[in-house]
């Protein structure tokens, strides 16, 4: 190999295709090969420059394409910076940093959060709040954002610093508040059969529905998959179709025994009573803020217990002092199955128990619109026959067509729905109780 040294145009070089190394401390530091690749800390380059090691500068290090200069750097507290410099090589225009505690910013030089993304006007993050995962943090803080929180496993919608929507773990959802209950204005809506769904408000109607283009159905009501019942408009009237109107009853003694549908039900001299228990609970949101709101369950009174009582009640696993308290109805009776002839203080016929509520035996007695009647096996009705009582719990068919106080109902069809092994039978009527 022949090594030349032109000092006129101060050039050093080989003539021949080989490669020119510089060695310190007898090792390869710096090689030149045949195709002009330059290797450092390498002496077989794989590309026209190959370094075998870091590379530092005092600022950064800079790649040129065209007039343009990428650099990546070291910025402020150790940060480690990706951008551009101007086409005059001056004004650095940082497009990524990554900062000493890790968080990554682009758009942003420092990064609020684990990854920073910032535009024009407010910035959007997504990163940690705390608790979870957050979308949303702007120069404000988490202001309007979306969040996870993994310590009560929720999503959370934050707008304006304020929670405005919570999806819980098991789906249910709540809006304008962030805890379940009744007492706090918002929306809770629930996909289990556990609660209902609640909306709250202090003042003021709470649902509006509006039908827009023409008269027809506004609500349609199902059981099973089967439609049963509708809410309709038409002109200024609204109509509730398939409509029965019940009421509240109970027997004497709190039995539930074997009542058949459409048996004829009296009324008597003994008013409904319902109590619950009061007691009130403490609960703290993710802020740390405590909220005091009086809760009030259903309670079937014990031997011994009356009205203004302070007991132990267990609610969702925690007890608390709760105070017994009767509910305020001053309309509903109790009642019998009829025992009279012509009774005048037929209160209904008896439609269903009430299964919701195990504390007491409350049932459903039908007393206006369509429902069944439960006729004695001995009488044939036609259409159109007015119905009182026959003192054993069935009907039969009044003497004449006056509407009288003993009149329980007006016969629709003679079809016979069903038929009971004592012989009675239920047909379809329009209830006058």
């Amino acid at each position: 190999m022949t090594i030349e040294f032109d000092g006129q145009n101060n050039k050093l070089g080989t003539t021949t295709a080989n490669s020119v190394t510089i060695k310190t401390n007898d090792t390869d530091a710096l090689t030149v090969d045949s195709s002009q690749r330059i290797g450092i800390g390498t002496s077989s380059p794989a590309s026209k420059l190959d370094v075998s090691g870091e590379i530092r500068t005092s600022d950064d290090v800079r790649f040129t394409s065209g007039a343009r200069h990428k650099f990546i750097g070291g910025g402020s507290g150790n940060n480690l910076e990706l951008g551009t410099y101007s086409s005059s090589n001056t004004v650095r225009n940082i497009g990524l940093v990554i900062d000493s505690a890790g968080n990554v910013g682009i758009g942003t030089n420092s990064p609020a959060t684990g990854l920073h993304l910032s535009g024009s006007g407010k910035g959007v993050a997504i990163g940690t709040n705390g608790e979870g995962v957050g979308f949303g943090y702007d120069s404000n803080g988490w202001n309007n954002a979306i969040y996870g929180n993994g310590t009560t496993n929720f999503i959370g919608i934050q707008t304006n610093g304020s929670e405005a929507m919570r999806i819980g773990s098991s789906g249910n959802i709540l809006i304008a508040k962030s805890s379940s209950s009744f007492g706090t204005a918002g929306v809770e809506l629930n996909v289990g059969n556990a609660k209902y769904n609640q909306f709250t408000r202090s003042g003021g109607g709470l649902v509006d529905f509006n039908r827009l283009s023409d008269d027809g159905e506004i609500i349609a009501f199902w059981q099973d998959s089967t439609r049963e019942g509708t809410i309709s408009i038409s002109g200024t009237t609204t109509s509730y179709n398939g409509f029965t109107g019940t009421h509240w009853s109970r027997l004497s003694d709190n039995s539930k025994p074997t009542i058949l549908k459409g048996t004829i039900l009296e009324s008597i001299d003994e008013m409904m009573d319902w109590y619950q228990v009061q007691f009130d609970i403490t609960k703290t949101d993710d802020e740390g803020n405590e909220t005091t709101i009086t809760k009030k369950e259903s309670y079937e009174l014990g031997n011994g217990e009356s009205v203004g009582d302070v007991i132990t009640y267990t609610y969702e696993g925690t007890d608390y002092q709760a105070t017994i308290i009767k509910e305020g109805d001053v309309k509903h009776t109790k009642s019998k199955i009829s025992d009279t002839v012509d009774a005048k203080n037929v209160y209904g016929v008896f439609m269903d128990w009430d299964n919701d509520d195990d504390t007491v035996n409350d049932m459903y007695v039908a007393q206006t619109g369509t429902f069944v009647v439960r006729i004695n096996g001995s009488e044939t009705v036609s259409k159109g026959d007015l119905i009182q009582s026959n003192g054993d719990g069935t009907g039969k068919v009044q003497a004449d067509d006056l509407l009288r106080a003993s009149t329980v109902a007006k016969v629709l069809s003679t079809t016979k729905i069903e038929t009971y092994e004592d012989g009675s039978y239920i047909v379809p009527c329009s209830l006058h109780c």
